[in-house]
Parts: structure tokens; sequence; C-alpha cells
């Protein structure tokens, strides 16, 4: 299927146009959450995302939370900056390679995300009430197969 451009240059049809709402929607949930739950915390999104990758690995070295996070290393040193400063995250040297680094949620960290939590899924949960439960699992599997697709081998 090849996608069309409109007569005045601005619609778009088949895959683009599908991509076009995929990033809008993904953005509104994400403006939505933020808006709700994160910024009366002083919290980004993408601080949200580190808090809580490392959360559900308890450590983790900063390159696979960069990875989970769809960040550079770069980017991650900056949001880990921040979390650090205000004693949400703690650096730890890899007990086998100096090189690398281990990320840990502090006691603050820990409070702060099991508070968040609830409220994120809250936010999310009326942000896709409008769809019917069957939608909801169709669009699930949708962008499931989606990912699966683009990160497997060529």
């Amino acid at each position: 299927m090849t996608a069309t451009v409109g007569r005045d240059g601005g619609g778009f049809s088949g895959p683009s146009e599908t991509v076009l709402h995929l990033h809008r929607a993904a953005n509104a949930v994400r403006q939505h959450v933020e808006q709700e739950v994160l910024r009366p915390r002083q919290l980004t999104w993408t601080g949200f995302v580190v808090l809580r990758s490392v959360w559900a690995a308890r450590r983790i070295e900063t390159r696979h939370v960069a990875e989970q996070a769809g960040i550079s290393k770069a980017t991650l040193t900056g949001v880990v900056d921040t979390l650090s400063g205000r004693g949400l995250v703690r650096r730890n040297n890899h007990p086998d390679d100096g090189r690398l680094v281990l990320l840990q949620l502090t006691r603050k960290g820990h409070r702060l995300i099991r508070e968040l939590l609830p409220q994120s899924q809250t936010a999310e949960a009326y942000a896709l009430s409008y769809l019917e439960p069957g939608e909801l699992a169709r669009v699930t599997a949708a962008l499931r197969g989606l990912v699966d697709h683009l990160e497997r081998p060529r």
C-alpha cells in the first residue's frame, strides 16, 4: 500500500495517516499523564519512565535503562543527574566491571514510584476509557504485534 498526500498537500492516507495518528495519540496520552500526575510532582515523562524502569529491575545498568526509555545515554545522564539530585536514584559501580554503572532507587524514590504508579494507571485508564474492552484488547494486540514486527531482524 502506498501513502498519498491529498490534493491540498496537507492530507495523509494509508500507513502515513496511521503513523500520524499513532504519534498524536501517544503524545496525547503522555501529555495527559504529565499534566494529571507528573507535573504536580515536578517530574517529566522521561524521568518517570526512568524511575519505573529502575523500580521494575531493582538494579539496572544505565545502558539498559536508556534502551528501555528510548533515549540516548547522554540524555539519560541528564535525567539521572536530576533524579539523583532530588534523592530519588543512586548510582553504584558495577561489582564486576568498573566501567559500568548501576542505578537503584532510594527509599524516597521507592515511596514516590509507589505513589505515582496507581495515579498514572488511573490517568492512563481514563485516556483509553472511550474504547470498549474488546477494542482495547485489539489495539493492544495490534501495537504489540507492530513492535514485535519492527524489532525482528530483517
